[in-house]
């Protein structure tokens, strides 16, 4: 017989308060098992759930050892203030972090196997991780195979190399770490020097400094990237020194970048590419010259880089210093060819081409491989297929099909997922909008759709951090609002709205991004550092080509100085992206074959 009736409301179970419940067993010391001591002092507690939350405890306490059958474990290297803090928040989930503590607690978490509290200890640390404690926490991440916060550590080194080389903690730093940090490519080093100095002051703090030892770290300085000047210093240490001998080689372009093994990280200045401006689909070009300029924000200056034949829309995406180019429009034909610009060569590839011509399309990157999805090959003729490029064996195949064809969306990749946002879906008598997101998961080949509430297209979007930020773009008018009289009946108006979604599509409005100064739409949107950049764009009656940046926690957008340099009125609908391009003093070195420092060992 059935314990309610019909239409009678039942009452839904009252949860169980474990947890209150184990804080009061502890507190009052009830029904415990087990004891746990440390340096004299014993603390009572209850052996399954010590076991539950820790495998080294549940080892004990399940072994032979005397412990399981005496009930009491002794603790070693281990304060009782340490502990006391361990069983409380085993207890009670209650936790107090500081610089001083969250060290040693890490340490005891590791040793007991207290996994979600060495989480919660490494988290806290690799945020706290400064200058000044990097090497400690290093110390300690490297102890226990950490590998979450050893990366924390050695990127902060890495990208501060300069300025921790000067520390005495970069002295105390062990044979293994050093080579570690020694052959990373993202060193913040703009010379070579810096790295060969580096050594240098490391191996005279060594108490005995054996010639083998400089010979070893002398083999992960790149010394074929030294110029004339900087060897000649060397040069200087090495007769001040007298305890190295100098081998050199004569090297070309291809021979030194071999030899070096690569450039390092700030070698390159990160500067913002345009591709082909142009001011409308149907312009007339003026030549056959594809028109492409890198812009230094430190600078605010343009510069003209190597070119390819004319063509409005393409699409790029950069991988380092390499620069892809894929589809566009050139005299009403609409391309179907993949490009790769080499910014160290300064030279142009062409590659396999996509399986069909395609503008307005969503280019992107992610695992060195390049997606192109949807677009047009036509002005009515929309896409719906998607394919991928594998860089290493440099073959296209195709992907799973969009859901529907889409062209003119907002693109960007975050933690792995490729993102098509809003766009239009079909040209007809009028513009039809995408209300909502097309999110792409690599792993799985699947794509997820996510509403939104109201359609855009044209618009850019950029991935930071946990989320993506959408700038400008055409948004959807009211059917009342429509204007009348010209080729398509205008249902779109240019907007100055920003907003921000998370990974899963969702807008979240507590992120709060200023509106544009103006309406916005076909810009070019990029990050560049902590910056997001919006480059020319139009309105329905003009382009433009003024420059506007914005950073997070901003009130409001800021104009350049500098326009982008055209002698027209403005454009829109280019491809643009930052791109990782060589230092001038550096492209030097492989202009011509010349004699190159290649080794320093020790006599």
């Amino acid at each position: 017989m059935s314990s309610s009736r019909k239409g009678e409301k039942q009452e839904l179970p009252k949860p169980l308060e474990l947890s209150k419940g184990l804080k009061q067993l502890y507190q009052h010391q009830l029904l415990c098992d087990a004891t746990l001591v440390c340096e004299g002092r014993r603390f009572s507690c209850h052996r399954v759930l010590l076991a539950a939350v820790s495998p080294y405890f549940k080892d004990v306490f399940t072994s032979s050892w005397k412990e399981s059958q005496g009930g009491e474990v002794v603790l070693q290297d281990m304060s009782p203030s340490l502990l006391q803090s361990i069983l409380k928040y085993i207890y009670t989930e209650e936790l107090s972090l500081t610089l001083e503590t969250a060290p040693d607690l890490f340490a005891a978490a590791s040793k007991l196997q207290i996994l979600p509290l060495v989480e919660i200890c490494s988290r806290f640390l690799g945020n706290k991780v400064s200058m000044q404690n990097c090497i400690g926490i290093y110390t300690l991440a490297q102890a226990y195979n950490h590998q979450a916060l050893l990366h924390a550590t050695l990127q902060l080194i890495i990208l501060n190399f300069g300025r921790f080389c000067e520390e005495d903690d970069f002295l105390r730093l062990d044979l293994r770490s050093l080579i570690t940090i020694l052959s990373a490519d993202g060193l913040a080093v703009a010379s070579e020097l810096e790295v060969f100095q580096a050594v240098r002051r490391w191996l005279q703090f060594q108490p005995t400094t054996c010639h083998s030892l400089l010979s070893e770290l002398m083999r992960h300085v790149r010394l074929s990237l030294l110029t004339d000047k900087e060897i000649v210093e060397v040069q200087m240490d090495s007769e001040r020194f007298g305890d190295v001998q100098l081998c050199w080689k004569q090297l070309d372009s291809e021979e030194r970048l071999h030899e070096s093994g690569g450039l390092r990280q700030g070698m390159y200045d990160e500067q913002i590419v345009s591709v082909d401006a142009q001011m409308w689909e149907d312009q007339e070009l003026e030549n056959e010259d594809f028109l492409m300029g890198s812009y230094d924000p430190l600078a605010e200056k343009w510069e003209k880089l190597p070119g390819l034949k004319s063509l409005t829309h393409p699409a790029c995406v950069a991988l380092g210093d390499k620069l892809y180019v894929s589809g566009g429009i050139c005299r009403n034909s609409y391309s179907d060819a993949l490009y790769e610009f080499n910014s160290f060569k300064g030279q142009w590839t062409q590659l396999p081409s996509m399986s069909v011509p395609r503008a307005t399309h969503g280019f992107l990157s992610c695992n060195q491989r390049l997606y192109a999805m949807g677009g047009w090959c036509g002005f009515h003729e929309f896409l719906n297929s998607a394919e991928c490029f594998d860089i290493a064996e440099q073959i296209w195949t195709p992907i799973s099909m969009m859901p529907f064809v889409l062209s003119r969306s907002a693109s960007t990749v975050l933690k792995k997922k490729l993102y098509l946002l809003g766009g239009a879906i079909g040209l007809t008598s009028y513009w039809q909008f995408h209300r909502g997101l097309l999110i792409y998961e690599v792993s799985s080949d699947t794509w997820t759709q996510v509403s939104l509430n109201n359609g855009f297209f044209s618009a850019g979007a950029v991935a930071i951090d946990n989320g993506i930020y959408v700038i400008g773009g055409y948004a959807e008018k009211r059917a009342r609002e429509w204007a009348e009289g010209g080729l398509v009946p205008e249902n779109r108006h240019c907007t100055r709205k920003c907003f921000f979604i998370t990974e899963n599509g969702k807008v979240n409005e507590e992120i709060v991004i200023p509106k544009l100064p103006k309406g916005i739409a076909n810009a070019a949107v990029v990050h560049w550092k902590k910056r997001i950049y919006v480059l020319g764009g139009e309105n329905l009656t003009q382009c433009y080509k003024t420059i506007y940046y914005w950073e997070p926690g901003q009130p409001k957008w800021n104009k350049c100085p500098e326009d982008i340099p055209v002698s027209y009125e403005g454009v829109s609908g280019f491809g643009c992206t930052t791109l990782k391009i060589p230092k001038k003093e550096i492209l030097s070195l492989f202009q011509k074959t010349s004699v190159a420092l290649t080794a320093v060992v020790g006599k």
